[in-house]
């Protein structure tokens, strides 16, 4: 009887050993699971934001170059009408 006591008992710590462990387990798994999903949240903020910024980059470029190439027409535009009006004036 003493031996079955003794097997019981030790049986018992071990039961109870592993059922700490598995909460203690669970209970980490938990915490590293919401800290995850506060890495993934930062990280689509961060691709949503530098995505932003890229098509701001983006569209400036693309209105600077615009602009650059209506003031080039424009300045064409007037070299071509002096040069037609001193082709004019020769002409005369």
């Amino acid at each position: 009887m003493d031996t079955l006591s003794f097997i019981l008992g030790i049986a018992s710590v071990v039961v109870t050993a592993a059922a700490v462990v598995a909460v203690y387990a669970f209970v980490k798994v938990r915490k590293i699971e919401k800290e995850m999903e506060g890495v993934y949240r930062e990280i689509e903020s961060t691709r949503t934001n530098l995505y932003r910024d890229l098509t701001d980059v983006r569209e400036g470029i693309c209105r600077i170059i615009d602009d650059r190439h209506d003031s080039l027409v424009r300045i064409m535009d007037s070299r071509l009408d002096k040069l037609q009006n001193k082709k004019q004036l020769l002409k005369d």
